[in-house]
């Protein structure tokens, strides 16, 4: 027993769709050569232009200005003169040293709010959004807090109610869950 078409036969089982579409014509148009080549002196040909255009305007003389009149010279005042001990020396012009007393704010209980309203709480009273301020998390399965607005503060590093420079590095534990 043979396998396979007989001479004759196509090669598939008649079916219900009849024999494969057969493959379109090839289209004998340009060849990709002579495209390129075609496109390649337009190229030539529009640089070329292009290049004569600046400079046949680069040939063009600039404007002249004429000036007729003259302007009159301002008049000259006279210049005070600085007595010596009045001139001011190095030493003089040190300021005096302030001392600025750093700013303190008394910390809310942070414990059930948003960690992003949070943290604007801090930043709207000094602290810097990158450097003071940190989020941890309490969660097991999240372990980085990634955007503060899609967590709530568990706990704090300072005590709620406590009197805090602002400026110093605070820690808020955070959690997915509601509280």
């Amino acid at each position: 027993m043979t396998h396979g078409p007989r001479h004759g036969q196509p090669p598939y089982p008649p079916g219900p769709y009849g024999p494969p579409p057969s493959a379109p014509p090839r289209n004998p148009g340009v060849p990709a050569l002579v495209a390129a080549l075609i496109g390649l002196g337009g190229l030539v040909v529009g640089c070329f232009g292009g290049l004569m255009v600046g400079v046949a305007g680069s040939g063009d003389p600039a404007p002249q200005v004429t000036v007729t009149q003259a302007a009159a010279p301002a008049p000259s005042t006279p210049k005070a003169e600085i007595p010596p001990k009045a001139q001011a020396s190095p030493e003089d012009s040190k300021l005096p040293e302030v001392e600025s007393k750093p700013k303190t704010v008394k910390l809310p209980d942070f414990a059930g709010q948003n960690a992003a309203v949070a943290q604007d709480w801090l930043v709207d009273r000094g602290w810097d959004r990158a450097e003071d301020i940190e989020f941890g998390s309490s969660d097991t399965l999240d372990t980085f807090v990634v955007l503060p607005q899609n967590w709530w503060v568990t706990d704090q590093s300072h005590k709620p109610g406590s009197t805090v420079k602002v400026g110093t590095k605070i820690v808020l534990t955070c959690s997915k869950k509601r509280p």
